[in-house]
């Protein structure tokens, strides 16, 4: 949802209330509300089998949202995991990431489908995000995309527990990672 029509820039984002999640995506305002218990379920197993093989590889950094990334003035977005690698360190700064990750995760809900499915991933795709995990929970699956030599996505990996043989996503960033879905999808929650 945006909110206005002015352009914001990251110096005046910083005077927003630190207890609402904005993001902004070309110097427009989007406020993001508060994710639903199926994502935050999906968000907290995926980033604890992440973390796991970070830590045990001592590969770099990862955490989840809200943390702010920095891409330029007019765009700052909020992922709902990220990692940055051991070596781009001095892109971590306390207030947020200055500058791309290595590796963004989106996990699309009705709200943000649009949003994270095209506009972030172009987002992402121009500002050299090397790998973004698309990831579904109402189609239980994962697109992992990379950027090729030419800097444009394209697909590494995918898995889907509905499809037979695609259970499973690896990754390019995190060679030797595999996920495997059923301990992502493991149950769904209902509206009431």
């Amino acid at each position: 949802m945006t909110t206005t029509t002015e352009l914001w820039t990251y110096a005046k984002y910083l005077t927003l209330d630190d207890d609402t999640r904005y993001e902004i995506i070309e110097g427009d305002l989007h406020m993001t509300p508060a994710p639903g218990f199926s994502h935050q379920n999906i968000s907290s197993d995926l980033e604890y089998i992440l973390k796991k093989y970070i830590k045990e590889n001592r590969l770099g950094y990862i955490v989840t949202a809200p943390t702010d990334v920095i891409l330029s003035e007019e765009n700052v977005v909020q992922p709902d995991i990220l990692f940055i690698a051991r070596g781009r360190r001095g892109i971590i700064k306390e207030r947020g990431v200055f500058g791309p990750p290595d590796l963004a995760v989106e996990i699309i809900s009705p709200s943000s489908h649009y949003r994270d499915v095209h506009v972030k991933k172009n987002l992402y795709e121009r500002f050299g995000v090397a790998e973004f995990w698309i990831v579904n929970p109402y189609m239980k699956s994962i697109e992992v995309l990379m950027l090729n030599s030419s800097g444009q996505y394209e697909l590494f990996s995918e898995g889907c527990l509905m499809a037979d043989g695609k259970e499973r996503v690896s990754s390019k960033v995190l060679a030797g990672l595999i996920v495997d879905l059923t301990e992502i999808f493991t149950e769904s929650f209902t509206e009431e």
